[in-house]
C-alpha cells in the first residue's frame, strides 16, 4: 500500500480530519448568526460572529495540532490556575461557550509561542506571569502575537530596536536589559507581522508554501499560490490521482499541491 493510499485509509477514521472537514460549515453557520443560540452558558454577552470569523476562529483540537501537543495540554493554557491566582497563558473571547474550546487566530499564534517556550525549558508558571504582566502593561489581549519574544529557558525577553539600531533584549519581569549567554532559535520567521501584529502563520516549517491567514478561506490552511485550501487540494488529489491535473484545475503549481498533500497527511497522523 503506497503512502497516499495509507493516508486515505487513515483519513477515513481520523476524528481530527472529520473536525477539519466540518470547519467551513461551522464558520458559515456561526457567521450567519444562527449558530450562537444555545452556545452561551449563563451569560448575555453578545458576540459578533461575522467579525470573529473574519479574524479567525479555530477549534482547540486544531490549535493543538499546530502546537504539536495534546489538546488537553493546550486547553489548560486558556484556564486560570493556582486557585485563580495565576492568569491564563492565553486568552480567548469564547471561553464561556458550551462544547469544545474555540480559539482566535492570535490565540493560535500564541499557542505556538507558548509551546516553543515550554520546549526550551520555561515553566508554565513563568509564562502565565509574563503573559499577565504584558497584558496589563500593553493593554493587548494577545501579547505573544504582537511583540518579538525570546527565552533562555528561565526568563522571557522582548526583542526591540535600540536608538543605535542594534537589537536589544528586555527582561519582561524586571523591565531591565537582559544579556543572556544563550537564547533559543526564534519563531519570527514563521510569522508575518502587519503593524507589529501577527497576520499570517506558516504552521509547519517543512511545508513553507502552506499558510494560515484569516483573510483567506475563513482562516483555513491554504497554499500561498492561489490561496487554495490544503484540504481542497488533498481531496482533489485523492479523486484525480494526478498532481499536475490538480494544480492546473485549481490555478496553482505542482509544488504547492505536493506540500498541501503532505501537510494534510501530517495533521491527520
Amino acid at each position: 500500500m503506497d503512502e497516499f493510499a495509507l493516508w486515505r485509509l487513515t483519513a477515513q477514521n481520523d476524528s481530527t480530519l472529520h473536525l477539519r472537514r466540518g470547519f467551513l460549515p461551522f464558520v458559515l453557520f456561526m457567521a450567519s448568526g444562527k449558530g450562537l443560540k444555545g452556545l452561551v452558558m449563563g451569560n448575555e454577552r453578545s458576540i459578533d460572529w461575522r467579525s470573529a470569523i473574519r479574524a479567525g476562529v479555530y477549534p482547540v483540537a486544531f490549535t493543538a495540532k499546530m502546537a504539536g501537543l495534546p489538546a488537553s495540554t493546550v486547553t489548560s493554557w486558556f484556564r486560570k490556575t493556582g486557585g485563580g491566582r495565576l492568569p491564563p497563558a492565553i486568552l480567548t473571547p469564547f471561553d464561556e461557550m458550551d462544547g469544545p474550546l474555540l480559539v482566535p487566530f492570535l490565540g493560535l499564534v500564541e499557542a505556538r509561542f507558548v509551546a516553543h517556550f515550554r520546549m526550551h525549558g520555561l515553566s508554565l508558571q513563568t509564562i502565565r506571569k509574563v503573559a499577565g504582566k504584558l497584558r496589563a502593561d500593553y493593554h493587548f489581549d494577545h501579547p505573544f502575537a504582537k511583540g518579538r519574544f525570546r527565552t533562555d529557558g528561565k526568563n522571557v525577553m522582548m526583542e526591540f530596536a535600540a536608538d543605535d539600531g542594534e537589537r536589544r533584549l528586555l527582561d519582561i519581569m524586571t523591565d531591565e536589559l537582559a544579556f543572556p549567554s544563550v537564547v533559543e532559535p526564534s519563531l519570527f520567521d514563521t510569522v508575518v507581522y502587519i503593524e507589529d501584529v501577527a497576520a499570517t502563520l506558516h504552521p509547519l516549517g517543512e511545508f513553507p508554501r502552506v499558510v494560515i491567514d484569516p483573510r483567506f478561506a475563513f482562516g483555513r490552511p491554504v497554499v500561498e499560490n492561489g490561496h487554495v485550501p490544503t484540504e481542497t487540494l488533498a481531496a482533489a488529489f485523492l479523486a484525480e490521482g494526478n498532481v499536475e491535473a490538480v494544480a492546473d484545475w485549481h490555478g496553482t503549481d505542482v509544488e504547492s499541491v505536493t506540500q498541501a498533500i503532505g501537510f494534510e497527511q501530517r495533521i491527520a497522523a
